[in-house]
């Protein structure tokens, strides 16, 4: 009995995963919309690209990549990460979004006493 009833638990499980993807729209319309949605960047718009502190252009083979080398946490060995251009300014485009949503947090006044009239308190 014990069988049969993970059975009927994997096929359903089966059958909901893929109805699931099935519904999902294909993955090169939603990466056209999210980059529509997307603002540009004065740097992207003109073509510079300014790197973040630590990123350095390199040229292997071919290809020309930004790279940058850090330890990541919890070890001490060195690990390379490199991006190419159209990589690096979606790179460029999360960490000047990420920035906005901090500066919006910290300019939310949440208190009245803090942002407020002082007497209020």
């Amino acid at each position: 009995m014990g069988k049969l009833t993970s059975l009927l638990g994997l096929l359903a499980v089966g059958f909901g995963a893929a109805t699931a993807l099935a519904a999902d729209p294909p993955k090169e319309e939603a990466k056209q919309e999210t980059a529509a949605a997307r603002p540009e960047t004065k740097a992207a718009a003109n073509g510079e690209l300014k790197l973040p502190p630590g990123w350095k252009k390199t040229k292997r083979g071919k290809y020309e990549l930004y790279c940058k080398t850090e330890a990541p946490m919890g070890t001490r060995l060195k690990s390379t990460t490199c991006y190419d251009e159209d990589n690096m300014r979606n790179y460029i485009l999360a960490l000047e979004e990420n920035k906005a949503d901090v500066d919006r947090i910290r300019a939310t006044c949440s208190n009245v006493c803090v942002c407020g009239d002082p007497s209020a308190c």
